[in-house]
């Protein structure tokens, strides 16, 4: 056996590089998973050297070099069960080093590698969670069973806290204006309006943007606007990057902006518009496809009492599914509730409200502490406590 100097030497080459070959893997498959990397590096702690490479990610070395590896990356596409690539990627290369090394000469240098891959892959596959950090076989039992994370399109608070301080420490610009626009997203779900307002007021993120991101910027800018009770300045956000965008964007982040701009028009009262605009999104499915429905749904309100009955159970039939907007999506089917009340439509009715409260109590249980107050206040009596809200309307931007 190797003296303890030799082990320990070798330790010291051989993790390092097996920690890089995991995390080359989830970088290989980001792109494939829906996902663009912003900083790669190998240790934990502040970084000790740093790079930004001609794209935009930035290369580190940390101080504790042995604990371990990031591959930080964001999503750039809606979420879709190819998140499976990118969560596994790591894992992928693992195995295929394991493969290889059983071809090797059984010698004490192979047999130690060998082990330690092994101890790494399974710190990675078996499914766990502390705080804001989860491993990839957590990610990767969401996607196969629908857990309460799969296909989410906004990260819990933790998580997003944690990146930004992660990406300001890299340096990587993209990376941190992804976590702000998804913390000011937050405040806009939570009616915070106010702690959203230094962001969307300030100048827009000068960094490259990903076609996504970009049109989701938009979408949350023009969402704030609505929540500030100005839907002509929400029209016009989304018709702006609609027009500026439509050659650059792919069809799910047209969507999105389709989205924002058929939200505005109800706000506006101007269903007939909006249900003309939705058209555009007519068959499309996944998220943007149900969130449609959701806007078809408010777009519905006034509609003959066998139209929006339609749109109604469009929408309850999948609400155990993931939402762009739950706190949307809630609201919607509590008005129409009410409106099919009206209309003697009982058991429609009472499906909405059913669904309205099974929505609203899981969006609270995921939120973070600090969310819930301001987003029950939202939310109302489908939350279960009276709502004192009214809808508002505006004379101009």
């Amino acid at each position: 056996m190797p003296p303890l100097m030799a082990e320990i030497l070798a330790l010291l080459v051989y993790g390092p590089v097996l920690v890089l070959l995991h995390e080359v893997g989830h970088a290989a498959l980001a792109r494939t998973g829906g996902f663009r990397v912003t900083s790669f590096g190998i240790g934990l702690g502040r970084p000790v050297w740093k790079v930004e490479l001609s794209g935009g990610t930035v290369v580190h070395l940390d101080r504790w070099i042995l604990a371990g590896g990031t591959c930080t990356a964001v999503p750039i596409a809606a979420p879709s069960s190819r998140r499976a690539w990118f969560h596994g990627g790591g894992l992928l290369v693992q195995a295929i080093l394991a493969g290889v090394l059983l071809l090797l000469p059984d010698v004490w240098l192979v047999e130690r590698i060998a082990q330690f891959n092994l101890l790494v892959a399974a710190t990675n596959a078996i499914p766990w969670r502390w705080g804001a950090t989860a491993s990839d076989g957590w990610y990767l039992w969401n996607l196969l069973t629908g857990g309460k994370r799969a296909g989410e399109v906004l990260p819990p608070r933790a998580q997003l806290e944690q990146l930004r301080r992660r990406e300001a420490h890299t340096g990587s610009a993209f990376g941190r204006a992804y976590a702000a626009l998804c913390l000011a997203w937050l405040e806009v779900q939570a009616n915070r309006t106010a702690e959203a307002t230094r962001f969307f007021e300030g100048q827009a993120p000068e960094v490259a943007l990903e076609p996504w991101v970009d049109a989701l910027y938009h979408y949350v800018h023009s969402m704030w606007h609505r929540m500030e009770h100005r839907p002509l300045a929400a029209l016009r956000v989304a018709r702006e990057a609609l027009a500026l965008h439509a050659d650059d964007l792919a069809d799910e982040s047209v969507g999105l902006l389709t989205l924002a701009e058929a939200h505005a028009l109800v706000d506006l009262e101007e269903p007939a518009a909006a249900q003309r605009v939705l058209a555009r999104v007519a068959g499309v499915g996944g998220l943007i496809g149900r969130q449609a429905a959701v806007v078809h749904l408010a777009a519905s309100l006034d509609a003959p009492p066998d139209e929006l009955e339609f749109a109604t159970w469009r929408v309850v039939r999948r609400i155990q599914e993931v939402w762009l907007d739950p706190p949307e999506t809630v609201m919607s089917l509590w008005n129409a509730a009410d409106r099919l009340r009206e209309h003697q439509r009982i058991h429609a009715a009472r499906g909405a409200r059913e669904a309205s409260r099974t929505l609203a109590k899981r969006t609270l249980a995921s939120a973070d502490p600090m969310d819930r107050h301001p987003l029950a206040a939202r939310l109302g009596e489908p939350a279960g406590r009276p709502s004192t809200a009214g809808r508002t309307g505006e004379a101009g931007p």
